[in-house]
């Protein structure tokens, strides 16, 4: 009898033999900086200035980069900043950088841990006061007169979770010189929402001394270019047809100019045009790579949810597109008491069903209800299944279902 083959002997040899559409995924990836940006000279020249006096050991103004998903703010942050190590490294200056995605780190406590280990620092998960945590921080800094910049990515998110006064990490921040004896900390904030302040502080607003950059949305045109210069980088020479480049530019376009979905499309649809052994990456990959992140970006959003909100999601009722916030609160509350979490206040829930409606995982719609004022309808928009499956690959969110 002869012996069946395996199918991943053939998947894996041709890997070896290097016969791919690809000749850097990397520059593909979200975190990859290019060589140039394309269409940002302005906001590279506004951030070089401002930052500019850290070469002559002095203190930058802080920075919000504001922008739509995808118009550049991060990318263009971190290609400053790596200009900005190259050129000290030469001449024997010094800066540190440290960088935290506010949204991910779900916290402020988990947001000063991740800006911490940036600076090379011990600095245990859970367990300490976030004041204790800053003033471990300021020592280093002090100790070791460090220049330090703080990149906070989706700082919004902290804005609207600052849970007091007391804790409020920014305020800390903005007023940082109070806590160094030597070397300083500027911080660049990066924001989707160009409302954010409003939900800041006013102690916050009046020490932040910042300068606001813009990032407008990206054209149609502007997002083929970018994917050409890609396309040099990442892909074998004439494997990506002009048809497939604009489709990804119209289809990233529509929704407000967005390279990081022109280039996840691209990439997405390359691999799914090798997996089927074309030479080419043809339209259709383009609309099942759509569909197949659209749906991927469902569970990562729900992934990566804080626990309360997770209970929120959980407590919006897949059945019922009549539920109030009244009625979500109260099953929420029972989700918290089954997994020993303190409950939020019913306003921050209010908040956080706002948020989950901004990322489409439900419709939040405002009711007026006359003289008995105003409430939110909510229903979901997820699958219950969705939901339980991303649950079941969350030790911590398993134990809500």
């Amino acid at each position: 009898m002869q012996k069946q083959s395996d199918p991943l002997d053939s998947i894996f040899n041709k890997a070896l033999s290097g016969d791919s559409l690809f000749t850097n995924r990397q520059a593909l990836r979200t975190d990859f900086i290019p060589e140039n940006l394309p269409y940002r000279d302005e906001q590279i020249t506004s951030i070089g200035q401002i930052l500019s006096p850290i070469l002559q050991d002095s203190k930058p103004s802080n920075l919000l980069l504001y922008g739509k998903t995808g118009s550049g703010k991060t990318v263009v942050a971190k290609y400053v900043l790596k200009k900005f190590d190259e050129t000290t490294r030469k001449h024997s200056k010094s800066i540190s950088v440290a960088y935290s995605n506010a949204r991910l780190a779900g916290s402020e406590y988990r947001v000063l841990v991740d800006l911490a280990h940036s600076l090379s620092m011990e600095m245990p998960f859970t367990g300490l006061p976030i004041s204790e945590v800053l003033q471990r921080i300021y020592n280093n800094i002090s100790e070791n007169n460090l220049k330090v910049i703080f990149i906070i990515d989706e700082i919004d998110y902290l804005a609207k979770h600052a849970k007091s006064s007391n804790d409020d990490m920014l305020y800390s921040l903005t007023r940082s010189s109070e806590h160094l004896k030597n070397g300083f900390i500027s911080i660049i904030g990066i924001s989707n929402d160009l409302h954010f302040k409003n939900f800041l502080d006013p102690r916050v607003l009046s020490s932040m001394n910042e300068e606001e950059i813009l990032f407008p949305p990206y054209t149609v045109n502007q997002l083929s270019d970018i994917l050409n210069k890609r396309i040099e980088s990442a892909f074998k020479t004439k494997s990506v047809p002009s048809g497939t480049i604009n489709l990804c530019a119209a289809l990233a376009g529509s929704e407000h100019g967005d390279a990081r979905r022109a280039i996840e499309l691209l990439r997405v649809a390359g691999e799914l045009a090798e997996r089927s052994d074309e030479k080419s990456v043809v339209e259709k990959y383009v609309k099942d790579a759509s569909q197949k992140i659209d749906k991927d970006r469902i569970y990562q959003a729900i992934k990566t949810l804080p626990i309360h909100e997770k209970a929120v999601l959980l407590a919006v009722d897949n059945n019922n597109d009549n539920s109030t916030t009244g009625d979500v609160y109260n099953k929420y509350q029972t989700l918290c008491k089954k997994i020993s979490l303190d409950p939020l206040t019913q306003r921050r829930i209010s908040g956080l069903l706002s948020e989950l409606d901004t990322q489409g995982l439900i419709n939040a719609s405002i009711i007026n209800k006359g003289r008995h004022g105003r409430t939110k309808k909510i229903s979901s928009l997820v699958p219950n299944e969705t939901i339980v499956k991303v649950f079941n690959d969350d030790p911590a969110a398993n134990l809500l279902l």
